[in-house]
């Protein structure tokens, strides 16, 4: 699950680094190779399309702005579009830890929360203590 994850994460760094390298066709390719996810059901692919749209706006902020490289591809999202591009993330993660639980889902639901929300996911309780209620 945190694969699927990870591919949102390539995504989000190609479409804020390298803007133009991003055409609606690649855009298009990246997701279809999500196919190989086996758990990329209905809900997963709702959040999917969200992500492409904020990914989609992320490119043309960045298609019409200078890339400083020496900021983190993370704060070139923020600065793009802030929470509003992290929201779709947050939902995908949270769904996935709802139906295949894993301390790294549960880790990056829980920094994801904090950078949507500005606090701490379910209290700051370990995995261990969430997994065992």
């Amino acid at each position: 699950m945190s694969a699927l994850l990870d591919a949102v994460d390539v995504l989000y760094r190609g479409v804020v680094s390298e803007p133009g390298a991003w055409n609606d066709r690649r855009l298009e390719d990246w997701s279809e190779t999500l196919g190989e996810f086996s758990e990329l059901d209905r809900a997963s692919a709702k959040y999917i399309r969200r992500v492409m749209t904020a990914a989609r706006k992320l490119r043309a902020f960045w298609s019409e702005h200078p890339v400083d490289e020496g900021i983190d591809w993370r704060s070139r999202v923020d600065l793009a579009l802030g929470n509003r591009a992290w929201r779709p993330v947050l939902d995908l993660a949270t769904y996935l830890l709802s139906i295949d639980p894993s301390p790294e889902v549960f880790e990056r639901t829980s920094i994801l929360f904090r950078t949507v929300n500005h606090e701490q996911f379910i209290d700051g309780i370990t995995y261990e203590e969430w997994i065992e209620n």
